[in-house]
């Protein structure tokens, strides 16, 4: 808070006497310890057509404030300044000190760099690997008489079928090893053009029967001559309940269900069986489990309600191709924009390469693992068809420019820094 008399002192006209400006200057910055503040306020009372009393009242204060709020907006704008190019300065020493320091260890940092890549390379696909076919139950496996495996040989979601191999483990001495028969849905399966069976909800026939004196002669080696316990079959897959079909793709999702039982041949009394091991892989699918159902008939009848897509690697593949093929595509559009429309130079050798471009993406589009063929899959549309369109577009131009200038030079208008400053030059 500055005193009364000081800021009177700062005010008041000069002196009547033969004091020149300059002297006045002395006095008032003699009288006032405000220097600053003292040259600003002698700079107003010698305006011209300034009285003796000029700046009194309000205009007085605001006089008086400006020139704090002015010096103090100047020194916080050099304050921020300063500090953001002490930071810079700190960043590119860090970055000169750990560049020189690489440099001196470049033989240990080259190693450290290939071996980090190539063990988080193979840390990432070991994480994204498929998932071995598992709907066993083996907690089953000392309830059960009638003791399957099964092993996924094949999925087909063009024909929307799953192949299955069935090994049959006959535990039959508790009960007199009786022919036992084996029963799935015949609706679920792929069966023969040929079969002139009518298809029905009726109890289907047997599947597989198994003949017990001929496993208990295998299991004494006295008689090998009987045929493996052994069968495949051909599991029908749907997209009606998912709504993703092959379109989808790569997030197509499929879903069956498996229904078994068996009987005894000969009284069609149940016989109890289950699934005690899974094995196998289909490549580029996962299949497992889904709503896992605990729910028993009388004949105990076995449910596996099964779900059937594409595994994380094939989905983070076929997005990662799409995303390339859009990066390079607006790279090219970019190009095509800059040297057509604003005439910027660039090297011929560049503005040729969205012709070559467009057969290679045709060639990423053939690597998607389990792609439809030919075009249709949402992916498509989204990426390969509209990608093909922009790069046809820019190979046109890019091409048709050589007809009309130099493309690797500059033009006129590209070093314009106003508005059609050529043009008035030129006029001028």
């Amino acid at each position: 808070m500055e005193h009364p008399e000081e800021v009177a002192l700062r005010v008041l006209p000069p002196p009547a006497s033969s004091r020149t400006h300059s002297q006045y200057n002395m006095y008032a910055e003699a009288v006032t310890p405000n220097s600053s503040q003292d040259v600003f306020t002698t700079s107003h009372m010698s305006l011209p057509f300034s009285g003796p009393h000029h700046r009194r009242g309000a205009d007085e204060k605001s006089v008086l404030r400006r020139p704090e709020g002015v010096h103090s907006g100047a020194a916080a704008t050099r304050e921020g300044r300063g500090r953001r190019s002490r930071m810079r300065l700190k960043l590119v020493h860090y970055y000169d000190l750990v560049y020189y320091r690489l440099k001196q260890r470049r033989i240990l940092f080259c190693s450290l760099l290939i071996a980090g890549i190539i063990g988080s390379s193979l840390g990432i696909g070991w994480a994204f690997r498929l998932k071995t076919f598992n709907i066993a139950d083996p907690d089953n496996m000392h309830n059960s008489i009638v003791q399957l495996s099964a092993n996924i040989v094949d999925v087909d979601p063009s024909k929307q079928e799953m192949t299955l191999d069935w090994l049959i483990n006959y535990d039959c001495e508790s009960i007199g090893c009786p022919d036992a028969n084996i029963f799935f849905d015949s609706n679920t399966l792929r069966m023969d053009s040929s079969d002139s069976q009518t298809p029905s909800n009726v109890k289907p026939d047997p599947i597989f029967t198994v003949i017990g004196r001929n496993v208990l002669a295998m299991r004494n080696n006295t008689d090998r001559r009987a045929s493996s316990l052994t069968f495949r079959t051909d599991v029908a897959i749907s997209n009606a309940h998912t709504h993703r079909t092959l379109q989808s793709y790569p997030f197509d999702e499929y879903a069956t269900q498996l229904v078994f039982f068996s009987e005894n041949a000969a009284t069609n009394e149940s016989i109890a069986v289950s699934i005690v091991k899974t094995t196998g892989l289909a490549v580029g699918f996962n299949i497992q489990l889904r709503n896992p159902t605990d729910i028993k008939d009388d004949f105990g009848t076995v449910i596996k309600n099964i779900e059937v897509t594409r595994g994380r690697a094939v989905r983070i593949y076929a997005i990662f191709i799409v995303l390339v093929i859009w990066l390079v595509t607006l790279t090219f559009m970019i190009i095509c924009v800059l040297s057509v429309f604003f005439g910027k130079g660039i090297s011929s050798g560049v503005l040729v390469l969205p012709m070559g471009t467009l057969f290679a993406f045709t060639q990423l589009r053939s690597t998607l693992p389990g792609a439809p063929d030919g075009f249709g899959a949402v992916i498509d549309f989204m990426g390969v068809l509209p990608c093909l369109a922009i790069l046809t577009i820019c190979s046109v131009f890019m091409t048709a420019i050589f007809l009309f200038r130099d493309p690797e030079c500059d033009v006129e208008r590209w070093h314009w820094k106003k508005p059609g400053e050529g043009r008035r030059r030129s006029t001028a």
